[in-house]
């Protein structure tokens, strides 16, 4: 019974016209209400973009230089505003980036603005950027070769020690950047700083870093590369210096070749300057410096001169800068005697030819041999053994002659010989 009341009552509320009327307008009410809410209002937001920094063609093609950044990446903010239900749907794909560079016109360090705008359908605007520009530095692009000078100080070696001469795993380094910057690169070096190291008596290995003189924050701008590898960046360089002792060598050479029964009485040698001062590794044990060989068939009666460099004496470092070379003074008696004696093309025994080929002396350089022998024995009682070698192919067909003497250990062939010897 209530529940039919209750339907009629609202059955005469339905179709009462000035109830409707107040209902809907209540509801058109409450509709505008949520939608100026959600729709109406204009709100504001912020986000983060990380842009890859791209100037390299623009700049190109405007100026023909080149532009150099510390950094290959931006993270820049962006806010922007729209409707609620707009902002809520825009994300960093909606956003073109561009950097400005209409107002590069010089080389230098310059600000170049970056300009943020609607990259899509969405209706809203960018209203701020920041940062709002990047520094680059504008310039034409060089690359240029430089040796590394190495610096240390030398008192950090012991007491009778001295630094020898520093390995290095790189001796030169390509630079390549800005061209007003590397015009102004004095020179590249390696400062080695031992620390609190003292009296060092042990090779000393470390890594220095490369540092330029003549320029200073346009160092930044620069890219540094070995030789062989001009894309990997180098920053270090691996440094070894050994560490030498102090010692007074005497000075010697070897003589080559010589003769069995040569009295060493009547063959001497003396030198331009006895010994050396020089620093050499405690673990090599030199105990005197060589300067090198002498061939004994470079060797003639009275005095023979040789001149010998000691500024590459292997495993020897001169102490005295002025000191280039050491004379070696060969004294052979007036005991000895220079004599001469005939070969032929048939003396000579060939050596080295296959089974299928057939050798011919066609021509000897000369036809004679000198011999330094003792003043008492005559010539003509040697015998001279006479060989050539031409296992190893000559493209002139000449080869070296090995000239001994066979009966007589106290004398030598002076000079050197040659043969032509077709091969068929």
């Amino acid at each position: 019974m209530a529940d039919k009341k209750t339907r009629n009552i609202l059955k005469k509320l339905i179709f009462n016209d000035k109830y409707l009327i107040v209902v809907s307008l209540l509801l058109a009410i409450v509709v505008w209400i949520i939608t100026s809410i959600n729709i109406g209002d204009v709100e504001e937001k912020t986000i983060k973009i990380d842009v890859p920094i791209t100037l390299s063609d623009e700049v190109s093609d405007q100026l023909s230089m080149q532009y150099y950044s510390l950094q290959d990446t931006v993270e820049i903010s962006v806010s922007f505003s729209g409707a609620k239900y707009v902002i809520g749907q825009v994300d960093e794909n909606d956003f073109n980036v561009k950097f400005d560079t209409s107002a590069v016109t010089r080389t230098g360090e310059q600000r170049v603005p970056i300009l943020v705008s609607n990259n899509s359908n969405l209706d809203f605007n960018v209203t701020n950027v920041s940062p709002s520009s990047i520094d680059a530095f504008f310039d034409v692009s060089m690359t240029k070769t430089f040796d590394l000078n190495l610096e240390y100080d030398e008192s950090y070696a012991a007491d009778g020690y001295i630094f020898g001469d520093p390995v290095l795993s790189e001796d030169k380094i390509v630079v390549s950047g800005p061209k007003s910057s590397i015009d102004k690169i004095d020179k590249a070096v390696l400062n080695i700083d031992f620390g609190d190291k003292k009296n060092i008596k042990e090779p000393y290995k470390t890594e220095c870093p490369i540092e330029f003189e003549g320029i200073s924050l346009e160092a930044d701008y620069l890219n540094v590369t070995s030789r062989t590898d001009t894309k990997t960046p180098l920053e270090k360089i691996s440094v070894t210096i050994p560490v030498l002792k102090v010692e007074t060598l005497p000075v010697s050479v070897q003589l080559d070749d010589a003769p069995e029964g040569v009295d060493e009485g009547l063959v001497t040698v003396g030198y331009s300057q006895d010994s050396i001062e020089a620093g050499v590794l405690d673990s090599a044990n030199i105990k005197s410096a060589v300067l090198g060989t002498i061939d004994f068939n470079k060797i003639t009666v009275g005095e023979n001169k040789f001149d010998f460099d000691v500024t590459k004496l292997k495993g020897i470092t001169v102490l005295n800068d002025n000191l280039k070379t050491i004379t070696a003074t060969v004294n052979v008696s007036s005991s000895y005697a220079i004599k001469t004696i005939a070969i032929r093309r048939s003396d000579v025994l060939v050596e080295g030819v296959s089974g299928k080929h057939k050798a011919n002396v066609r021509n000897l350089d000369k036809y004679y041999v000198t011999v330094i022998m003792p003043n008492d024995i005559p010539a003509s009682d040697l015998e001279l053994e006479v060989k050539v070698d031409v296992s190893d192919k000559s493209d002139d067909n000449k080869y070296p002659l090995n000239i001994s003497i066979t009966n007589n250990d106290n004398a030598w062939v002076y000079s050197e010989y040659n043969a032509t010897v077709d091969i068929t």
